[in-house]
């Protein structure tokens, strides 16, 4: 029994024909993550195949090879004329493999990678389809050496609002210095950087103490920055009663097949790994995604904040972002077709990303666009002066979202941050708590004057 495409899908698959009919060689499909883009892929091999062709399919996980050969069963394609392998065994076994009529290469933003080159070039005259839901290289690298057209799906929010995607709430409080965040020659965060931010114990505490206040009970996954961070948190949900279990790329085998079974069936209630639960991992009953991994790469954001979006009935997903990631790149609902290119991009001098035009809520902490007047989460309600006096960065604009979509609740750590003014004792203590929420100096003026705690002659 053949699958039942999404009427988007379909429109993806025609458009991938057509393009290859008029004339295109290789042809690059955007589709955001969680939309279903395996579906896609199997159609057009069930296509390709059913004409006597032979496709070859190729990624760079053993996991996703595992998980396409499974949807191409499903789908009733013959794998007697499929070759589904990673890259790396395609390219020592590529004078004995059958030619293929068509490559399909998923993840396709790695495709600019030496091994994958060579495997093109060895089929010259082989058409492909790739892959991917972010087209977009930190070095500002375009995809025209691989691909001459490229497809664009529907944008997230359309799926959200379509009900092909989940739902979600983000939460963004940040327990990291990103100060001390630097990057490497390849552009993401170096490891000592991510040390450096991520060096207090008290951190993993709160981790575990947001994730009992926003999802207690529900399976949950972590993005961890490094192995050690990743077994600590593992270890903090072990001695805290909670089902936890740590994975990462040297984990044997065996045991890490064990693991995810058990995280698939339940037994595991929170998964936590370093960059290895990213790409094409499809666990759809798991909505809550903890991120404690800072990244610069907008790629590895997108991945991991929607992998908790996958659609099923009455699901909403949490996000729960520890590490400012969403202060770098926006929520994932946020507009970004007019971004996709298969050109080079031009790489932008600044001085850290900036973001968006935002402020705080003094009484529930959510971040909520600069010209907010009533905060839609608790209902608070800005006065004339005190929104005059609020600190705002005003430099980006992350597309036409409105309000409501925007929003990002961000718990701040620190001990002012969480005060009322109310409880302030005198002006100094104001003047802590608007440093540490971002206000100009005169919101605790204004605050003070209010509450009659200026001295006076």
């Amino acid at each position: 029994m053949t699958y039942q495409l999404h009427p988007y899908q379909t429109n993806l698959v025609n458009k991938t024909r057509q393009s290859l009919a008029t004339g295109h060689k290789a042809v690059l499909i955007v589709s955001p993550a969680g939309s279903g883009k395996s579906v896609v892929i199997a159609e057009i091999a069930r296509m390709a195949t059913e004409k006597g062709g032979h496709v070859m399919f190729m990624v760079h996980r053993r996991e996703l090879v595992e998980q396409i050969m499974q949807t191409f069963i499903a789908d009733d394609i013959n794998l007697q004329h499929c070759t589904i392998m990673t890259v790396g065994k395609i390219i020592h076994r590529m004078e004995r493999l059958p030619k293929p009529t068509l490559i399909i290469t998923d993840e396709s933003h790695h495709a600019l990678a030496k091994t994958y080159q060579k495997i093109y070039e060895h089929y010259p005259d082989v058409a492909r389809v790739g892959f991917t839901a972010t087209p977009w290289r930190m070095s500002g690298k375009g995809f025209t050496s691989v691909y001459d057209d490229m497809i664009v799906g529907p944008e997230v929010q359309w799926l959200i609002e379509n009900h092909y995607l989940a739902d979600y709430t983000y939460y963004a409080p940040t327990l990291i210095d990103s100060d001390k965040l630097k990057r490497s020659s390849t552009g993401d965060y170096t490891q000592a950087s991510m040390n450096d931010a991520i060096k207090e114990p008290k951190i993993f505490g709160d981790v575990l103490a947001h994730y009992k206040r926003l999802t207690e009970g529900r399976q949950a996954i972590v993005y961890a920055h490094s192995v050690e961070a990743s077994m600590q948190v593992a270890e903090m949900f072990k001695a805290a009663g909670i089902s936890a279990a740590h994975a990462d790329a040297k984990t044997p085998q065996r045991e890490r097949d064990s693991i995810m079974r058990d995280f698939k069936a339940g037994k595991i209630r929170i998964l936590c790994n370093v960059d290895l639960i990213s790409e094409g991992f499809n666990v759809p009953d798991v909505g809550v995604i903890i991120m404690l991994r800072p990244t610069a790469s907008l790629v590895l954001y997108i991945q991991q904040a929607m992998r908790g979006m996958r659609y099923e009935p009455g699901k909403h997903a949490i996000i729960i972002d520890h590490v400012g990631n969403v202060m770098r790149f926006g929520p994932p609902r946020m507009p970004r077709a007019d971004q996709w290119t298969l050109y080079d991009r031009k790489k932008k001098k600044r001085s850290g990303t900036p973001g968006p035009a935002i402020k705080t809520c003094p009484k529930c902490f959510a971040i909520v666009p600069a010209a907010t007047t009533v905060c839609k989460l608790c209902g608070y309600v800005w006065e004339t002066a005190e929104t005059e006096d609020l600190e705002v960065d005003k430099t980006v604009k992350l597309g036409k979202l409105e309000e409501s979509r925007f929003m990002v609740a961000d718990y701040q750590k620190t001990h002012w941050a969480q005060k009322e003014p109310r409880e302030a004792k005198n002006y100094t203590e104001l003047r802590k708590i608007a440093n540490a929420r971002g206000y100009k100096p005169g919101w605790a003026y204004f605050q003070a004057k209010n509450l009659g705690l200026l001295k006076t002659k």
